[in-house]
């Protein structure tokens, strides 16, 4: 519910002030709604997850509060709320806004009451979508229903039974049509005029029906330029794409699409999650697939990892050593000599740097400790050469063709 607040009668109160760095979460859904806030400073955004997708609700900026809704009715959160910038807000529990709504006249009291059993159940409509481009999937459905009509001779198409057929067949929620439906009004590739009604009263007087207060009973939706209308929508469905006011973002993505984000490949995000160069919060497992998948393979595969046989492929860098066996490593660096090894060393990353250390006697890792840190940044042509000798002695004592 979008209100503006007169902040510095808020400041009479005892309200502590709570300050958010960007990014930070003001609370999530499903938590108790103890609490609203009134945002002094900054902005915040509401959105919701369904299913793997975050659907934005709006912002809310100075003046304005966040989290009513759940303190006033009493019931969980029903959204997220996350500082879009460094953001400051007067912490308001339910004591403090039931004081205050109880001082305001009745009528704003029930106006209240509706309002936020409106905001609920306009929430509850917020659905999953299978499309990636919600845009997209509108305007054909929309372009196949409008065909149909023409050939029946129609004229228009109704916006109510319209948006029936999207959720049947697209999962939208009524939020998500009407949003797509106004970017096409202002881009000019649809017209809607609206149907209005009106509820009829009897007159107890004059003993018949007087007309009451007017509401718009349905929208009928034109297609301007219909043999165009795909064409340019697809234009536009390309330059909205990549916008963050557009459409709902993925929460979560999986590994393939973090390998597209990254401009890398799944292979080399496997060897860096072995390798641990990625931290391991950054990746989830979808609960109910995973049990299903540990019932599957049964609790005694997940007891051992077996390292795959190594390849002449698996040693492309100094940071594949990793997947090398230590009597290997050990005959190869005593190969190499000290200075090549602290080489070597000062080139690696966290995980095969110890591998290295791990490789030696103690008093042997100490000095090359010491030379790696006399080096300082090591010289590329240098750590280059010294990575393919490493990597060649590997491969010879292995068997290894190239």
């Amino acid at each position: 519910m979008r209100q503006d607040i007169d902040l510095e009668d808020e400041d009479d109160h005892d309200s502590i002030v709570r300050t958010f760095h960007k990014g930070a979460v003001l609370f999530k859904e499903g938590q108790p709604s103890d609490v609203a806030y009134i945002i002094k400073k900054g902005r915040v955004a509401i959105y919701r997850l369904v299913n793997n997708k975050r659907v934005g609700l709006g912002e809310r900026g100075p003046g304005e509060m966040v989290g009513e809704m759940g303190a006033v009715g009493g019931a969980v959160r029903s959204s997220f709320a996350e500082a879009v910038a460094y953001t400051e807000a007067l912490v308001c529990d339910q004591r403090l806004l039931r004081t205050m709504l109880l001082k305001s006249p009745r009528p704003v009291q029930l106006l209240t009451g509706y309002l936020v059993e409106r905001v609920r159940a306009l929430s509850e409509q917020i659905t999953d979508r299978p499309s990636g481009n919600a845009f997209w999937s509108v305007c054909r459905v929309t372009a196949l229903c409008w065909q149909g009509a023409v050939r029946s001779g129609a004229q228009e198409l109704s916006y109510a039974e319209l948006s029936r057929t999207l959720k049947d067949i697209l999962l939208l929620s009524q939020i998500e049509i009407d949003a797509v439906f106004d970017r096409l009004k202002k881009l000019r590739l649809v017209s809607l005029t609206d149907v209005q009604g009106s509820f009829s009263r009897e007159d107890p007087l004059l003993g018949r029906k007087k007309p009451g207060t007017k509401f718009v009973r349905d929208r009928l939706l034109r297609l301007p330029d219909a043999d165009n209308f795909l064409a340019v929508a697809k234009n536009v469905a390309r330059e909205y794409r990549d916008r963050p006011d557009f459409g709902v973002d993925l929460e979560f993505f999986d590994l393939a699409d973090f390998a597209r984000e990254a401009q890398s490949s799944p292979d080399i995000l496997y060897k860096k999650i072995g390798y641990r160069e990625i931290p391991e919060d950054l990746f989830f497992f979808h609960k109910a697939r995973a049990q299903a998948y540990i019932e599957a393979m049964g609790l005694e595969f997940f007891r051992q990892a077996r390292r795959p046989r190594l390849a002449a492929a698996d040693l492309a860098r100094i940071d594949d050593i990793v997947n090398v066996d230590n009597a290997t490593l050990q005959e190869a660096f005593s190969a190499l000599g000290f200075h090549k090894v602290a080489v070597a060393l000062g080139a690696a990353g966290e995980a095969a740097r110890e591998k290295i250390l791990k490789n030696l006697s103690k008093k042997i890792a100490a000095v090359v400790r010491e030379e790696a840190a006399a080096l300082g940044e090591p010289d590329e042509d240098e750590g280059a050469d010294v990575e393919k000798e490493l990597l060649d002695r590997i491969k010879a004592i292995k068997g290894l063709a190239s």
